[in-house]
């Protein structure tokens, strides 16, 4: 997961000074006017520009290591694709709260949900990229009821369309059964033919994912989130994406490691230049702000941006059209802030070994399929 230290700050800077200017009746329609750099058509009347930022070294080394991130939810890659068109995904803790207070049940079923970007977005006619959606959702668990027909035993899953190889069959839920030796299934429909004898007083549990109807298009725009196309998910779009790309988001029935977190402070410092034609306005303008981001500290202190410094600096006229002799006055604010910085480095995907109690491994699995199937009891989920 990369973050983008400096833009990230910067942005959410510019998003509070909007609010604060949207909240002042006179200065409502000049939130608009908030902007990185002068990167104004013509102008405006009042503004505020985000100039000069500039921050201390910060390093990505052992001695920052914080811990490992679990998450119901995880960003994992295709095999072949490079992948970049989500910078990173996370739980929606807004969604997770209305189900319970404690975030410990998840509003999507399980499963490997795979995308592909259909279109890519094109900033400059503001036209947004398109992805699709194949949900193949995952099963643990389910009683298996063996019937007997002429001498022959079968069962029958809940649901058709099974993913090939990832059907997992435990006898009393711990014994497990071998494809092509123990039973037979038809993917189709879901109907599995016992090959050897299931007593009375035996119970078939089953494992397994089956694919869903796939699902969208859904549109997304270059560095911006979406939480609707997986309930519960928060997929952040990077400004990396690439035709015809291809990404997978994996959601587990509990919380399980997910990333490496490295993370610590560091300082930044912001120079805001607030301008207008009108001097006097112009103090006010100052005065304004200062007052409102003094005021608001404890709130972005609770998001980790804590304002160390803030004081006004010089003033200046700046002759914006000589023709006219249209002046435009300019006030300095300063503002130091220290901001807690994190970077998430995902767990490598790897195939971990199956549990089969004293069996043979399964000669059905391939070690080719994109997804990978694990024994039972432990995450059951990893990508290539």
């Amino acid at each position: 997961m990369i973050s983008w230290l400096t833009n990230a700050t910067k942005r959410r800077i510019i998003e509070e000074l909007k609010k604060i200017l949207y909240d002042h009746p006179r200065y409502r329609d000049d939130s608009k006017n908030v902007q990185n750099k002068f990167a104004f058509d013509e102008r405006p009347q009042r503004g505020i520009i985000v100039n000069g930022v500039s921050g201390d070294r910060v390093r990505l080394s052992a001695d920052n290591y914080m811990g490992r991130l679990s998450s119901f939810c995880m960003l994992s890659y295709e095999k072949g694709y490079p992948g970049t068109t989500v910078e990173w995904i996370r739980e929606n803790f807004t969604e997770l709260e209305k189900i319970s207070p404690y975030r410990d049940k998840f509003p999507s079923a399980p499963g490997v949900y795979r995308f592909q970007v259909s279109r890519l977005p094109d900033q400059a006619r503001n036209i947004p990229g398109l992805v699709e959606m194949d949900p193949i959702l995952t099963v643990l668990g389910e009683y298996i009821i063996v019937f007997n027909h002429s001498g022959d035993q079968k069962g029958q899953i809940s649901n058709p369309n099974i993913y090939p190889n990832s059907v997992r069959l435990w006898l009393d839920n711990r014994v497990y059964l071998i494809r092509g030796e123990d039973y037979a299934i038809d993917y189709e429909t879901g109907e599995i033919t016992f090959l050897t004898y299931i007593s009375s007083s035996q119970n078939v549990y089953a494992d397994y994912r089956y694919v869903t109807p796939k699902q969208g298009p859904f549109e997304f725009k270059k560095e911006e989130f979406n939480v609707s196309i997986i309930p519960g998910v928060v997929i952040a779009f990077g400004d990396r994406t690439q035709d015809c790309d291809k990404f997978n988001i994996v959601v587990t029935e509990d919380r399980t490691d997910v990333a490496m977190v490295y993370g610590g402070k560091f300082e930044m410092n912001f120079d805001l230049i607030a301008f207008s034609k009108d001097s006097e306005d112009r103090e006010k303008l100052s005065d304004y702000i200062i007052m409102k981001i003094l005021e608001r500290q404890n709130a972005l202190g609770f998001e980790g941006i804590e304002l160390l410094d803030i004081s006004p600096g010089g003033e200046n006229e700046d002759i914006f059209n000589p023709e006219t002799d249209e002046y435009f006055y300019e006030s300095n604010i300063s503002c130091t802030f220290r901001v807690d910085w994190a970077i998430y480095n995902p767990l490598p995907a790897v195939l971990l070994d199956l549990q089969m109690s004293t069996r043979i491994s399964d000669p059905s699995i391939e070690e080719e399929t994109s997804i990978l199937e694990i024994g039972r009891g432990l995450t059951y989920e990893r990508m290539i």
